[in-house]
């Protein structure tokens, strides 16, 4: 079994494919553009070329849910995996999703 599939069922919530720019920021994580392309109410993958620490806190705005505090739990490729501080509301997800996705032709690739 490879590492993606049991990471993915280790999760709580399933991702859902998203393409959605967003300004990283936090106290040690100068802003940065970033793209979210899968999200759940517990976490992200955002598509960033900036270099990140492992543990590092950002936050970032979405949409419905408003600023959103998070960890990066991991990064390679220019990929990161984000770990929201407190879980998005199903109040505020499933509201939010359908403004997430974006014509691929308004896509940028950072």
């Amino acid at each position: 079994m490879s590492l993606a599939h049991r990471l993915k069922e280790m999760r709580r919530f399933s991702r859902e494919d998203v393409c959605f720019r967003c300004e990283l920021a936090g106290p040690d994580f100068e802003p940065a553009n970033g793209l979210i392309v899968n999200i759940s109410p517990m976490g992200c993958m955002i598509r960033c070329t900036r270099d990140v620490e492992l543990g590092t806190f950002v936050s970032f705005v979405l949409p419905v849910a408003g600023r959103i505090e998070a960890r990066i739990v991991w990064s390679i490729g220019g990929r990161m995996g984000l770990e929201f501080a407190e879980e998005i509301s199903a109040a505020a997800y499933l509201p939010m999703l359908p403004m997430l996705h974006r014509p691929s032709d308004e896509m940028g690739i950072y």
